[in-house]
Order: structure tokens, then C-alpha cells, then sequence
């Protein structure tokens, strides 16, 4: 005999049924007990045909939906929502619980698969099929989108669609599958990055603070941190202790955040930016770049490749790739220039690891003064020029 239940985090009856021979418990999708006693019984008879081979597990996915759509439309009179309309919102609820960086992450990923539905956006969500996810995995792979950007991706997207699961709206979450898309890239097109000579970066470091204060400012902070351009444009003033000689960095990509000394070539200019704005200071250190995407034809990637070419600085060869043209040299080789200038100086591995950002937050959050000093003394070791 089916029951129903009441579960944590969601306002709506579970209707509770075995299922070869396991117990399975599924959101009715209706406050209504009456209603869910009848649809749990259903579903048991759904079951048992399932289990008998009188129908095939498409065909019963089918027969819930139906019971979901009588009984939230015929009881209650509840449309579903869309799906872009229920992705928006879960999105926004989402956001209030997440970091900056980890934000990002979650508007992509929202915004693409809406962009990707078209029109099928403003469907019900119980229009949604596994296929549609799979094709939307399939179009970020074709597209050159990173393995790990794809994996994010599908991660976010299946949080999504399991509140739909447990709010009632679907019976079954449609990106519970098999990231089975190959990354295998040959050698051909495989992309690598490039580093400056420290001639380059003094060119790049003139011909930036030609173009705009800000981007100077973003070369500067990229030229001595090693940070990547997201987090050199958002860069804060509250993040600066020019009195203390440190600045801390919200790594928007991997969500950590650093705390590391300020070379005292970045300090000398960060003091003049600080003296010149004054009263008149900005919540961002570069107000102009802080709102850009990277990508686009006016975002900051390619502001960055024409301040390469005023600096007579080259892009190295170009790999063309299904979104883009990947060159070997961009505003992240300045990071890979950065690491490599610190192991011309002799920095330990070690030390190179916690400038440039690749340890997590709580791995250093217990440095001495002392190690605080060696880091400093390390990053007196780079010269460009």
C-alpha cells in the first residue's frame, strides 16, 4: 500500500512505493494530502506494471508527468513555470549563498543553457528531456569549451533541476547523466601558453598606461601578482593595506582568496592611484574595466591584444579553434611570466605556489611574520628589464 510523507526543505506530500522491490519516495507535487494519496497510488500501480514489463520506465516517466500536471493544473490551478522563468529564480535565490567568484560560475552556466533552449526556454519545465542536456554538452565540447568549464557547468545545472525534482515540477532530473564526451585533443590544436621577456613587459606596462590609467593599473597588478585579468579588473580598494605592503586577491575562478605582499613597484603606483583619486575614490581600483566581460569583440581579451600590438609585442601562433582563436600569447601569459621570473630568482616551489595563488585559503591562513617577510623577500627578486 503507497503513503505519503512529508520531507525536509520541501512544502509538497511524497508519495512513498516499491519499485523492484526497493522503496522509492517521489515529491507528489501538491500540499492537497488527498490528492497525494490518490497520485501515490498511481504511481504504485505504475510500478507494478513497470516491474511486470507492461511498460517500459519511458512510458511510466510519462504517465507521472501527467499525474503531476493533473494535479497541480486540475486541483489547484498552478502552472509550472518555465524553464528559463524557474532557472531565473533559482538562480537568484542561489546567489544570496555564494561567494563572488563561485557567482560567476553560476550566471554562466545559467545564461548559456538558457541561451542554448532559444525559444524552448519558455516552455513548462516538464518539456525538458535528458536530450536537451546532452545536446547542451555536447555544443559547449564542439565549442571548445575546457573540460573542467563543462563539468561546472553540468554541476550547476543539475543542482537546478534537483530543486525542481523536490519542489514536484518534474519526476526526474534531466542532467543526471553520463558526461560521456570525449576531450581528447590531438596535438595539433592543442593550445599553450607563453610567457614575456622582461623587456616585453615594460613595453606592454607603457603602451597600457597609453590607453587608460586602469589598464595600466591591471598590467601592473598582473605584472607583480601573477593574477589572472578578472581579478586584476576587480580588484578593490578595500582589498589594498598600503600602510601594511599586502593586498588581498579574490580568485574568481577557483573562488579562493589571497593574501600576498606588494612588490614595491606595484606599491608605488598603487599609492599614486590612491593619492590622485582622493576623495573622489571608487569602490573598484579599475572602475572602467571592473563591469567587462573577457570575451567579445569590445571585452577585455581583445582590449589587451590591441595594447600587445601598440607595444609591438607578439601574440605568437594562433590556434583556431570551433569558438576562437586561441593565441599563445594574452594577458594570462603575464601570470606565466610571473612564476617564471620568480624561479629566476630562485623562489622555492613553495613559495611560488602561495604568490601566484595556487594553494587554498586555509592552507596559509596560519602564516608567521616570518614567512609573511620571506614572501616579501622573494618578490623582491623580480625585475623586468
Amino acid at each position: 500500500m503507497a503513503s505519503i510523507h512529508r520531507r525536509p526543505r520541501s512544502p509538497y506530500w511524497h508519495g512513498a512505493f516499491r519499485q523492484g522491490g526497493k522503496l522509492v519516495y517521489r515529491s507528489t507535487g501538491t500540499t492537497d494530502k488527498a490528492v497525494a494519496h490518490r497520485i501515490a497510488d498511481e504511481w504504485e500501480q505504475m510500478a507494478k506494471q513497470l516491474d511486470a514489463g507492461t511498460y517500459t520506465e519511458t512510458q511510466t516517466r510519462e504517465v507521472i508527468s501527467g499525474i503531476l500536471r493533473r494535479a497541480n493544473l486540475g486541483t489547484h490551478g498552478v502552472k509550472p513555470p518555465g524553464i528559463g522563468e524557474f532557472l531565473k529564480e533559482w538562480l537568484e535565490a542561489k546567489l544570496t549563498t555564494l561567494a563572488e567568484g563561485s557567482a560567476w560560475g553560476y550566471r554562466k552556466a545559467v545564461g548559456e543553457f538558457i541561451k542554448h533552449l532559444g525559444p524552448k526556454a519558455s516552455r513548462p519545465l516538464g518539456a525538458l528531456q535528458p536530450s536537451d542536456a546532452r545536446s547542451y554538452l555536447a555544443t559547449l565540447h564542439e565549442s571548445d569549451y575546457a573540460a573542467k568549464t563543462i563539468s561546472i557547468y553540468a554541476k550547476v545545472l543539475r543542482a537546478a533541476f534537483k530543486q525542481a525534482v523536490i519542489d514536484g515540477y518534474i519526476p526526474s532530473n534531466p542532467f543526471d547523466i553520463s558526461l560521456a564526451i570525449s576531450k581528447t585533443r590531438t596535438a595539433a590544436t592543442t593550445h599553450r601558453r607563453r610567457g614575456f621577456s622582461g623587456g616585453e613587459v615594460r613595453l606592454l606596462q607603457e603602451a597600457a598606461a597609453r590607453v587608460s590609467a586602469d589598464w595600466h593599473t591591471a598590467v601592473m597588478v598582473a605584472s607583480y601578482t601573477g593574477a589572472r585579468l578578472r581579478d586584476c579588473c576587480r580588484l578593490r580598494w578595500e582589498d589594498l593595506d598600503l600602510a601594511g605592503s599586502r593586498l588581498v586577491i579574490h580568485q574568481l575562478k577557483t573562488g579562493r582568496t589571497i593574501e600576498i605582499p606588494l612588490h614595491p613597484e606595484l606599491q608605488t603606483h598603487l599609492e599614486a592611484r590612491a593619492s590622485a583619486a582622493g576623495d573622489r575614490q571608487e569602490d573598484y581600483v579599475t572602475p572602467t574595466l571592473a563591469d567587462l566581460e573577457t570575451g567579445g569583440a569590445s571585452g577585455l581579451s581583445m582590449q589587451f591584444a590591441a595594447i600587445m600590438r601598440d607595444a609591438g609585442v607578439s601574440q605568437g601562433k594562433t590556434t583556431q579553434g570551433t569558438r576562437r582563436q586561441q593565441n599563445e600569447r594574452g594577458f594570462h601569459s603575464l601570470r606565466h611570466t610571473f612564476v617564471s621570473a620568480l624561479a629566476s630568482a630562485d623562489v622555492s616551489s613553495e613559495l611560488r605556489m602561495k604568490l601566484s595563488g595556487h594553494s587554498d585559503l586555509k592552507s596559509h591562513s596560519g602564516y608567521t611574520h616570518t614567512e609573511f617577510d620571506q614572501l616579501a623577500g622573494a618578490l623582491r627578486g623580480v625585475r623586468y628589464g
